[in-house]
């Protein structure tokens, strides 16, 4: 290989190309080996930022063998690599990746090359490979907007819009070469120059674009890891469910809100009836198993509007905005009835499981979180001491907001 002084500002591009996506896979691998939930994606993004500098290798490399073949590898590699990059934004949001379209399309690309591969026939080939990875990139862009939104329906527009920028940007602009190329097939196939220099433009766009995507790769796994860690802070383990830190600032918000519209909040404390029982007959996996079905089944049965948390052990917090304390009793009723006839199963073992729950409603004056929660507590005990799977109804309780 030439020295650094004799190569062209092209191929030092190349070189230079080849050498950045050596780091970011690298980078990827390590992200890999690091962290646990990015793990398998991140193995994608490294094998799509491997794929590229191994493409921009053989084109630095042309002239070791044929240009025909160098072109179709080299394309061909890059397809690929789109396809690795696709491949990773599906696992990441969870989603089955689509193998067979995947592997539809790189065998396409594969035929592309192979029935263009004559050089009277290159300019085909080089717009039948633009439209073919035009179309992938898109998909990457859309796949990128899919993750941002899957992680959060609340996650900002701009941010999903701008990480997948570099994906549209790359589409469209391989759209618009190969639209130059079906122009004017002829000088593309008798001009060497132009053909050349319509590789190593393309290849020098694609570098740029490559690193954009992978700063919008990364960038992507640093938004769902934050997310996760919000959720770690605010979310059950074991559950899923919000805890009490979440349920106290949603109880401190639906106050202001109840204040402002004179509306009443109700708070249903719900507890498993002999969960101790559970636990010492049918094992403690048995326990979390029915502690898992409860907080799904509170989930389904709550409005849009509420609030289920786990508050605490075998304890669960059900927050009613704008129930008064007849619509409470009848929301505790509903559930303690859907717990009592819903199958708690066990490795094939019915476990009976019913629950008690107490009811408490702010609906005037100063609000207290602390005794809006004491009030429903305090029917809770009252079901437990009148024999269980009951619901008890507090007498309206007063609070004040509390910074």
């Amino acid at each position: 290989m030439a020295s650094l002084e004799n190569l062209s500002a092209a191929h030092a591009t190349l070189l230079v190309g080849i050498l950045l996506e050596l780091f970011v896979a690298l980078g990827w691998l390590l992200v890999a080996a690091l962290l646990a939930p990015a793990r398998r994606a991140a193995v994608q993004w490294a094998g799509f930022a491997f794929l590229q500098g191994l493409a921009f290798a053989v084109y630095l490399n042309m002239g070791r063998w044929p240009d025909i073949h160098g072109h179709a590898v080299s394309n061909l590699l890059l397809v690929a690599a789109l396809l690795l990059q696709v491949r990773g934004l599906h696992v990441i949001t969870g989603k089955k990746p689509a193998d067979p379209v995947l592997l539809a399309l790189l065998a396409f690309g594969a035929l592309i090359q192979w029935v263009w591969i004559a050089h009277e026939h290159s300019a085909w080939r080089m717009a039948a490979t633009s439209l073919l990875a035009s179309g992938v990139c898109g998909w990457a862009a859309v796949a990128m907007l899919q993750c941002i939104r899957h992680e959060s329906a609340r996650a900002p527009r701009m941010l999903g819009a701008f990480l997948s920028t570099p994906s549209a940007i790359a589409s469209g602009l391989l759209v618009i070469r190969a639209v130059f190329v079906l122009q004017h097939p002829e000088r593309v196939i008798r001009d060497d120059s132009l053909n050349h220099s319509l590789g190593v433009l393309g290849s020098m766009a694609w570098l740029f674009f490559s690193v954009g995507m992978s700063l919008a790769l990364a960038a992507v796994v640093l938004y769902k890891l934050q997310r996760k860690l919000s959720q770690a802070a605010t979310h059950d383990a074991l559950t899923g469910l919000p805890n009490r830190r979440a349920a106290d600032d949603f109880m401190a918000h639906e106050a202001l809100l109840a204040q402002r519209r004179g509306a009443p909040l109700s708070a249903l404390m719900v507890d498993i009836d002999f969960f101790k029982r559970v636990n010492d007959q049918y094992g403690h996996a048995a326990g979390d198993h029915v502690l898992q079905t409860l907080a799904q089944l509170l989930k389904r049965r709550a409005r849009a509007s509420d609030l289920v948390a786990r508050w605490g052990g075998e304890e669960f917090l059900v927050l009613l905005p704008d129930t008064s304390p007849e619509g409470a009793q009848q929301v505790g009723e509903q559930l303690r009835l859907a717990v009592q006839e819903a199958p708690f199963r066990w490795q094939d073992t019915a476990i009976p499981v019913t629950v008690s729950i107490g009811a408490a409603t702010w609906s005037s004056g100063p609000f207290h979180a602390n005794a809006l929660i004491a009030s429903a507590d305090s029917a809770l005990y009252q079901a437990k001491s009148s024999g269980r799977n009951r619901v008890c109804v507090a007498a309206p309780a007063a609070a004040s907001i509390h910074g």
